[in-house]
């Protein structure tokens, strides 16, 4: 509570948003962890296409190949695109709650996870534009949402910059083994 000019007690609210930290920083942390997120279904999915182009081509048939091939650079291109939409949304929604959320662990877990799963419901539509709507790709795809929001809301408190149990979140390259 603090007076004003006439005397009158006045309430003031401070919104706290993201305790005061830079924005840039807590949303390139994000970036950093949804191009882990993403690099992750990118892996999987554009090895199976690019294994599958190999195939093709043994067989002799370079268009299968070459369709196999596209397949795979949508794979990879649009699940590092979700990735980096899902770090950018999960760093922006964290530097914008306000401090008594930021603070509580279970809570800014729980928007980093929530936020998270929901923009990584974009990852099945990739894969049914690089499948042609193949059902098994897409119900894959949809297991992996729970995973990265829980590896979101584990990494919550990196990302907002309240934690550092992983340096490579904030750009620090980690110490060698047997370095002081």
């Amino acid at each position: 509570m603090r007076g004003d000019h006439d005397g009158r007690l006045v309430e003031h609210h401070r919104l706290g948003f993201g305790g005061g930290l830079m924005m840039g920083g807590v949303v390139s942390r994000g970036v950093r962890l949804g191009m882990w997120i993403g690099s992750a279904t990118a892996a999987i999915f554009g090895s199976f296409a690019f294994v599958a182009a190999a195939m093709w081509l043994g067989e002799g048939l370079p268009g299968e190949a070459v369709a196999c091939l596209v397949r795979g650079i949508v794979f990879v291109a649009g699940s590092l695109g979700v990735g980096v939409l899902v770090g950018a949304a999960v760093g922006v929604a964290l530097a914008l709650s306000p401090g008594c959320l930021a603070s509580r662990a279970p809570l800014r877990g729980l928007l980093a996870g929530s936020v998270a799963g929901t923009v990584y419901l974009g990852e099945p539509i990739v894969i049914a534009v690089a499948t042609n709507n193949g059902y098994g790709p897409m119900l894959l795809a949809l297991l992996f949402t729970p995973i990265a929001s829980a590896v979101a809301a584990a990494h919550s408190g990196d990302i907002l910059g309240r934690t550092h149990y992983h340096p490579w979140l904030a750009g620090e390259r980690c110490p060698k083994r047997g370095s002081a």
